[in-house]
């Protein structure tokens, strides 16, 4: 078996979470030679019982074109006057939280496979390529920092473009549920290939060692606790209700933990007196579990596994073969390919994927003609965050949409309070506007602090009780340490410059006057309300 090369310099998956979970949180940076004694203690990862996960669910609302109406909206309605169906756009997405012990073994284990991973994929360049999700592929040998979504788009509208002179086709496939779908077996038998190089016959050996075993059973054989449960009310219409903070500051105060438990006794009892609830077998299909939860630290790299047989046999079959240009970011899927190739790549690949136990999901389906003649007409394609319509790039217009949606709605809320306190104090209502406009700004692009900001960490007193002490820490003494923050303006000016479309940071150039014109609005329909109100 391949073992993994532990090295405590690169440690770049040892992490503190912050989540509150079942258990209390790790301090990896106080506990760290605690941690590696476990970590590398294969019986005892081969004995550890792992915690159920907490579930929770991500709402992503969409602001989608009615398929009849054609008009955007978060919500579609149908139906008669008398009786209206009302069909929520948005998309939820389940997530699993590991407790924090469970996570630094499902990271370490990761790492492990992470490792083996690249060593496969970097045997084939063509392979290597083609992947491009959950990886750190860098943008030279100059410049390590690693690619982004950006430097993918524009790798695929560079080869767009240089077929076009004798015309292309683009052919776009999602995987569906990929997580949720993936089958047990042949995900064990990824996993046993990536560990057991073959033997002088040809054969590998099918079969787990005992740690990788039990990290397998507790990716696919999970348990899980709802986070709902854990509140102080359930409620399944409305705003949620928030947990039990004096019984978390209890928790903190006299046991120094920070989690819903003071510890795993407790956990049990609950459980054994009937006030929770531990549910399991959450992705089934033919009275077989399937799928992985999406949410553990190990989850990208199993997803990536899964598919390596199917990557590896595209490329022989597409790449190398037919020369065809193949590109996975998960489960989006882009092959460009010659006109009269269509029909026969999209067979193949719906072919490969049913052999994967996977369905191709053909409402996502997309093809695109180019030609440089001929001009994208209608429809761009849209990959990345991007849309392409054969010579210029794009920000999606969804994207451009929700960043002016975010800042309109943080203009209105601004403004409510403004105006609020203006009309109680009888003064004049008054706006920060550049407080207004870092807040509009922002967007996760993984940004980074730029001045020393304050931790706190439990200690005990001498009074045996556990209080608070804050730590001040600069930031430019953490390994992860970015000088310049990201927001979307910034974004903006990296895809111009990256892409080289100078179409990108133009679909922004009236924010300002967006931004003007919402906070005018709103600060005269808020007087007039409040002048009503008070009058």
């Amino acid at each position: 078996m391949q073992d993994f090369t532990f090295n405590p310099k690169d440690d770049s998956w040892l992490k503190n979470r912050g989540y509150l979970h079942i258990t209390k949180k790790w301090n990896v940076k106080n506990k760290r030679a605690e941690i590696y004694s476990k970590l590398q203690d294969r019986n005892f990862i081969a004995k550890h019982a792992f915690f159920p996960l907490l579930h929770a669910v991500i709402k992503e609302r969409k602001y989608k074109k009615h398929p009849e109406t054609k008009e955007r909206s978060h919500v579609h309605k149908s139906g008669t006057d008398r009786k209206v169906e009302h069909k929520p756009t948005a998309k939820k997405r389940p997530l699993h939280y590991a407790t924090h012990i469970d996570a630094l073994i499902f990271s370490f284990y990761s790492a492990w496979l992470i490792e083996l991973y690249e060593k496969k994929l970097q045997s084939d360049e063509e392979l290597h390529n083609a992947i491009i999700a959950y990886r750190k592929i860098p943008q030279s040998i100059e410049n390590p920092k690693g690619k982004s979504t950006i430097h993918f788009a524009k790798e695929a509208f560079d080869e767009i473009k240089l077929r076009a002179n004798d015309g292309c086709i683009v052919l776009m496939f999602d995987i569906e549920s990929f997580f949720s779908s993936l089958n047990h077996k042949k995900l064990k038998a990824a996993w046993v290939d990536l560990l057991h190089a073959p033997t002088s016959s040809g054969n590998v050996q099918r079969t787990l060692p005992p740690d990788h075993y039990n990290v397998f059973k507790a990716c696919t054989h999970f348990n899980y606790i709802l986070k709902d449960q854990l509140r102080l009310k359930q409620c399944k219409i409305g705003r949620r209700e928030g947990f039990d903070e004096t019984k978390l500051a209890a928790i903190r105060k006299n046991h120094g933990v920070e989690a819903f438990f003071s510890d795993p006794a407790e956990f049990r009892d609950e459980l054994k007196n009937k006030k929770l609830q531990v549910f399991s077998k959450q992705f089934m299909k033919n009275g077989q579990q399937i799928g992985i939860p999406q949410g553990l630290p190990i989850s990208a790299v199993l997803a990536n596994l899964y598919l390596l047989e199917f990557d590896c046999s595209i490329i022989d079959d597409l790449v190398k073969d037919k020369q065809c240009f193949y590109r996975r970011y998960s489960d989006d899927i882009l092959i460009i390919c010659k006109p009269d190739q269509k029909d026969e790549i999209e067979r193949i690949v719906i072919e490969k994927i049913d052999k994967a136990d996977l369905v191709i999901s053909k409402h996502k389906t997309e093809t695109f003609y180019f030609n440089k003649n001929d001009i994208l007409k209608g429809k761009r394609l849209t990959y990345l965050g991007f849309e392409f319509d054969g010579e210029n790039a794009f920000v999606k217009s969804a994207n451009l949409a929700r960043f002016y949606r975010r800042m309109i709605h943080a203009v209105k809320i601004k403004a409510e309070r403004a105006v609020k306190l203006a009309f109680a104090d009888n003064t004049k209502p008054f706006i920060f506007k550049s407080r207004l406009v870092k807040l509009y700004k922002r967007v996760d692009l993984d940004s980074e602090r730029e001045k020393p900001f304050k931790i706190k960490r439990l200690v005990k007193g001498r009074n045996g009780l556990y209080v608070y002490k804050e730590k001040t820490v600069d930031p430019k003494d953490l390994k992860e340490y970015k000088p310049k923050k990201s927001n979307y303006i910034t974004y903006m000016k990296k895809a111009t410059d990256t892409i080289g479309s100078g179409k990108i940071f133009n679909q922004i150039k009236n924010r300002k006057a967006i931004f003007h014109k919402a906070m005018s609005h709103h600060l005269k329909r808020l007087k007039a309300k409040y002048a009503e109100l008070y009058s």
